[in-house]
């Protein structure tokens, strides 16, 4: 009986351990790929990225180093981390390289790993060479690296876009960009390695003017498949949605001024500005998420605000008295000089005082929750409803301002859209044509090149005042400084068409777009000015001439007609010595002689010819005889 109920007992145990196996096999099938998710831990895995869960996709060598570690994979990548640092130090590179490869491989999915080695080697590793060929060897190297981390982690667009961030900043505004631009765009092995990651390096969006690939388009690539991938649903860590976004755009930018800086300076330059132009618009119509609860679009500021004023002006005609109350009782409570000057028309303001008006009006403007709860019954549930969306609208303004101006992006859009403009790619190249002919020492032709350029730049900088503040102004202020050694002068022309940009510039070695507009308003008024006061001035003295042309013409005695005629005809008559013939007189005075006298007195010349013409100095009486 024992015996019995102990076998019962170890097949009852037995059968729910095959009861247990299936549930367990169906959780943990491994995925067979090609469409095949696997079971429910493998989806699991591949949704949070933390293990290969596709079929083949696994690495052996990975495996085993976490089989070799014991189950101390920290404690192992952490000696690995401290030997890097010593194969740094130490300059044993092909060491160093081995210990990264031993990190990645018992760390494959910790993408911080990826992104700090691959900076120690393009960063710190690169600069221990002399030669600019092995310093890009080692930023290839980099590169390398960072693809081999996107390769094991699909879905992590933070080390996406840190791939394409890096072909960018380190190949383009590093000291030796000339030289790592051109080796990347012959770089054909590398090439092939990118179009084997689905980076089409060989389409017109990675191609430069040169038709090769430009290592910022082939960033911007890389970027935009990392927007792809957050499209899709993936969320972005360790990093903000703002700057992750702004990247791809801005690099078509530092494009379009990389190959101006090359000397490109001509159609090819000013579609690159217009597909910069292009991109950056569409940056700023991408909705943008916020630390609030809403998403934002940059480029809508204008019409949040407008939207917020037809809703304030809704309320307005809701409570026409209260508001009326209420906006004067903060008029009454500006400060005397804000009053002064608020009062005043527009034409007689300042430029500060212009520029100060609009966040005047705003502050003028009641607050309209607290005039809601007060308003009539039959439009206080329409007033609380209209505050409430003006809170909201306020608040989303504020927002975007703040975004705004954490990337510059006004400033950006006005670079793009000014630079696109052919007088702007006309003046890069008369300053860069310039410069090249004062390295030439042909001063003449450098000179005039100058002059050109700048008359055009004035134009610019007054058209788009923020340009001031790029980095072509000290580049610009350099040429200006060069020109004036060119013509050998201490001190700018007195009608120098940059010169409110030059005295800016040399006073505090920068230029505020603010202040240059304001300053540039300002003598354009006091030019103005002068001008009129130069013709009040010369209206005067011209009317005090004419006084004094009607005095001494009023103290003249009067003439008759006939002496005033014979007196013109006296000063019209040439005086003639007294050794003239009474022909000659007779001639000169226009009076006719006798034919028989004319005869007389005829030397011999032609019957028709006058014995002497009008303005003519008459013959001595001895030449006569």
């Amino acid at each position: 009986m024992n015996r019995t109920k102990s076998l019962w007992r170890k097949l009852t145990y037995l059968a729910i351990l095959l009861a247990m196996l299936i549930p367990l096999f169906l959780l943990g099938q491994p995925s067979g790929g090609k469409g095949d998710p696997g079971g429910q831990l493998s989806v699991m895995r591949h949704e949070y990225n933390i293990a290969e869960s596709d079929l083949g996709e696994i690495s052996p060598a990975s495996e085993t180093m976490k089989l070799a570690s014991l189950g101390m994979r920290g404690v192992a990548a952490t000696l690995l981390w401290n030997k890097a640092h010593t194969y740094k130090v130490m300059h044993e590179w092909d060491r160093l390289k081995a210990t990264l490869n031993n990190i990645a491989l018992l760390q494959p999915h910790f993408d911080k790993v990826w992104e700090h080695q691959a900076h120690n080697l393009a960063y710190n590793v690169s600069t221990e060479f002399d030669d600019y060929r092995q310093r890009y060897e080692m930023v290839r190297e980099g590169t390398e690296f960072l693809t081999r981390g996107v390769r094991q982690n699909t879905n992590a667009p933070r080390l996406v876009w840190y791939t394409g961030w890096f072909y960018g900043q380190k190949l383009g505004m590093s000291d030796e960009k000339v030289q790592f631009r051109r080796l990347f765009s012959d770089d054909e092995v590398l090439h092939e390695a990118l179009l084997a990651e689905d980076i089409a390096v060989d389409s017109p969006e990675a191609r430069g003017p040169l038709g090769k690939p430009d290592n910022w388009l082939v960033g911007r690539l890389w970027l935009n498949h990392g927007y792809e991938i957050v499209d899709s649903g993936v969320k972005i860590r360790r990093q903000t949605p703002l700057n992750f976004y702004e990247t791809g755009p801005k690099w078509r930018i530092k494009h379009a001024e990389s190959i101006e800086s090359e000397g490109i300076l001509d159609e090819r330059a000013q579609n690159a500005w217009q597909m910069a132009d292009d991109d950056w618009l569409g940056f700023g119509n991408r909705s943008i998420p916020t630390t609030s609860p809403f998403t934002i679009k940059l480029n809508h500021l204008e019409d949040l605000e407008n939207q917020r004023d037809e809703k304030i002006e809704e309320f307005r005609q809701l409570n026409k008295e209260a508001f009326a109350a209420a906006r004067q009782a903060r008029i009454d409570s500006l400060p005397d000089a804000i009053r002064e000057y608020w009062q005043k028309p527009e034409s007689e303001l300042t430029p500060e005082q212009r520029q100060l008006m609009p966040s005047i009006i705003k502050g003028l403007v009641p607050d309209l929750a607290t005039l809601a709860k007060t308003s009539d019954e039959s439009v206080r549930l329409e007033s609380v409803s209209i505050a409430g969306q003006v809170k909201d609208l306020n608040a989303r303004i504020q927002k975007t301002i703040g975004y705004r101006n954490q990337i510059n992006y006004a400033y950006w859009k006005t670079l793009a859209q000014a630079e696109q403009e052919e007088r702007t790619v006309t003046a890069r190249r008369l300053i860069y044509e310039a410069e090249q002919a004062n390295k030439n020492a042909e001063l003449d032709k450098a000179i005039e090149l100058y002059e050109q350029a700048f008359v055009v730049w004035a134009e610019i900088f007054d058209d788009y005042p923020l340009l001031t503040i790029d980095d072509t102004a000290e580049d610009l202020f350099t040429s200006v400084r060069r020109y004036m050694v060119a013509i050998d002068s201490q001190e700018i022309p007195e009608d120098f068409p940059l010169a409110t940009f030059v005295n800016m510039m040399g006073e505090f070695g920068q230029v505020d777009a603010r202040m240059y507009e304001t300053v540039r308003q300002e003598s354009k008024i006091a030019a103005e000015k002068r001008r009129l006061e130069l013709e009040e001035e010369e209206k005067k003295r011209q009317d005090e001439a004419d006084k004094i042309d009607a005095a001494e013409d009023a103290s003249k005695p009067d003439q008759s007609a006939s002496e005033k005629s014979d007196s013109e005809n006296s000063e019209k008559t040439p005086k003639l010595g007294d050794g003239a013939t009474d022909g000659d007189k007779a001639a000169a005075s226009g009076k006719a002689e006798p034919e028989g006298e004319a005869a007389n007195n005829d030397t011999g010349g032609d019957d028709d010819q006058p014995a002497a013409q009008e303005g003519t100095k008459p013959a001595d009486a001895s030449e006569q005889e």
